[in-house]
């Protein structure tokens, strides 16, 4: 059973069509979730999943409460949910194509965020691995340098730049999972840290140099960095991103940046 109605924190109009779905259900927020949206994940502490409300595809994702302390920050206002919806509004001000964040929620298990769905999208890693011409991967990496260059020029780094959080859509790429964005001087090592950790994706996927470098130089136009300042600045974070990656996955894909 639910502990207590959905409070709207953010985005009232798009949060009371989702309080109106759930007060139909006695269902807590997982089972209702299970029933009623299309499920992209689920783990012990959080499902994500689509939806359609008001004739529109939504996206839906419910931070579950690790513990009775971290409930208190929620109902105080600490909390990811509350960050990427804010983070959101904050990137669309600065023009960087994000999905529209539409509402955020209260419930007595934990928080719900409910964004824009981009219908028919899939995310880099995905199409990557797909049969896909070549010439559609330039296109994925140009547009992929062009977005991040976007994100960091407006005075921002992302956080976790993984291949997962660019969207491709026909409007380009959207940037998702906003949890980690923060303010960030031009140039910074936190946006350095977003480059490797984009970097890192590309050499597990064994990306060809010449691909990779469409990437590099669709950022370096955009960004009006030097290339070997920016590899200079890259390189450290690249090199502590590798070791982790091979601790974890082993030896696999090829160095693509840097040192041979």
């Amino acid at each position: 059973m639910k502990e207590t109605s959905l409070s709207i924190l953010r985005g009232d109009a798009w949060g009371e069509q989702l309080q109106n779905e759930l007060a139909r259900s006695s269902l807590s927020e997982v089972e209702w979730m299970q029933q009623h949206t299309q499920l992209l994940k689920s783990d012990s502490h959080s499902r994500v999943g689509l939806l359609q409300l008001q004739n529109s595809l939504c996206y839906l994702k419910f931070y579950q409460a690790k513990s009775p302390g971290q409930k208190i920050l929620f109902r105080l206002g600490y909390s990811r949910g509350l960050r990427s919806f804010d983070a959101a509004k904050e990137l669309l001000a600065a023009e960087v194509l994000v999905p529209d964040p539409l509402s955020a929620l209260l419930s007595g298990g934990g928080m719900m965020l409910l964004t824009e769905g981009v219908t028919g999208a899939k995310d880099l890693k995905a199409l990557w691995q797909e049969d896909i011409e070549q010439t559609l991967r330039g296109e994925l990496m140009a547009a992929a340098g062009d977005s991040l260059a976007k994100l960091h020029m407006a005075g921002y780094c992302h956080g976790d730049c993984k291949w997962s959080n660019f969207l491709w859509s026909s409007r380009g790429f959207y940037l998702v999972d906003l949890e980690g964005v923060k303010k960030s001087r031009v140039g910074s090592k936190k946006q350095a840290r977003d480059l490797a950790r984009f970097t890192v994706n590309a050499e597990d996927m064994g990306v060809p140099h010449e691909s990779y470098e469409l990437f590099l130089d669709s950022y370096l136009r955009l960004s009006k960095h030097s290339r070997d300042t920016l590899i200079c600045a890259v390189m450290p974070f690249l090199r502590q991103l590798r070791q982790r990656h091979t601790l974890k996955y082993g030896q696999r894909g090829h160095k693509i940046l840097g040192e041979p």
